[in-house]
């Protein structure tokens, strides 16, 4: 009997480790590459490898991935810049030295193309490189290689930034039978009051435009409802309707070529001017 449960002990403690090669070094189960994200509810001045775990980077490659918590790092980003009209996030992407600065650079911005699609003003986000000597795993990833970083805007981004909003084209669900504000407006919305408080004699014009589908009438008329929309969701968010005008110009000045999917998504926009 007792030799019966020393060899079922030594079975046990052979069977845990050949099951644990297998998932861990076979199966590589044991290390998934992308790390548990923790991010504060409030935006702190800095987001790091301390404060968010959730970017992860790869060997030879430029592509930044986001761990579960993404979302939440995109929605406190949006959220501090709305309420924070001085300030921009500055994303600086790590290289190793063999790697390059542009590899640095290109991280940062696939990182910044992530957050523009979420609806943060492309302005607002600044790019920047530096070099590290972190180590990859032996399947070729590092968890973290990116900081974020609020600071004031600098004066010679301020001149890009107010040019955007006083020229800025949207499209924000025109398609749509029921109108639905999204992120990008939502910002906008933010922005052009703060720059409406600083240049309160300026005047905004918003213009509806289509697509060629359909007659010339029905599209102005689409065109003018869309503009209203946008219009009606301004006023509602703070902006003078005395400083607000809206027209249609339907399907009368494309940017785009009609012949294409693509094309005509591009000619169904908002276009508004602060003058």
């Amino acid at each position: 009997m007792k030799n019966f449960i020393i060899a079922f002990i030594v079975f046990l403690g052979w069977f845990y480790l050949g099951s644990r090669y297998y998932l861990c070094h076979v199966k590589q189960l044991c290390n998934p590459p992308a790390a548990e994200t923790v991010v504060s509810e409030s935006p702190a001045k800095n987001y790091d490898t301390e404060t968010f775990n959730g970017f992860v980077i790869r060997k030879e490659s430029d592509s930044v991935s986001l761990a579960s918590g993404g979302e939440k790092l995109e929605k406190s980003i949006f959220d501090f810049l709305n309420k924070e009209q001085s300030q921009e996030v500055l994303i600086t992407g790590y290289h190793r030295p063999e790697e390059g600065d542009s590899t640095g650079l290109k991280r940062a911005a696939n990182l910044r193309k992530h957050l523009v699609t979420y609806g943060i003003n492309p302005d607002r986000i600044a790019i920047a490189s530096a070099e590290d000597y972190y180590q990859y795993d032996s399947r070729g990833y590092f968890y973290g290689g990116m900081t974020l970083e609020y600071r004031d805007i600098p004066n010679e981004r301020k001149v890009i930034i107010e040019e955007g909003i006083a020229n800025k084209i949207l499209y924000s669900h025109f398609g749509s039978k029921e109108f639905v504000p999204d992120n990008t407006l939502v910002g906008y919305a933010e922005e052009l009051k703060n720059y409406l408080n600083k240049y309160p004699e300026k005047k905004v014009l918003i213009t509806g435009h289509t697509d060629n589908i359909g007659s010339a009438k029905t599209n102005e008329w689409v065109g003018m409802q869309r503009a209203k929309n946008v219009m009606n969701y301004l006023v509602e968010e703070g902006v003078p309707q005395e400083k607000i005008e809206a027209l249609s110009k339907g399907p009368h000045e494309p940017i785009e070529s009609n012949a294409t999917p693509e094309g005509r998504e591009k000619n169904r926009r908002i276009e508004i001017k602060v003058d």
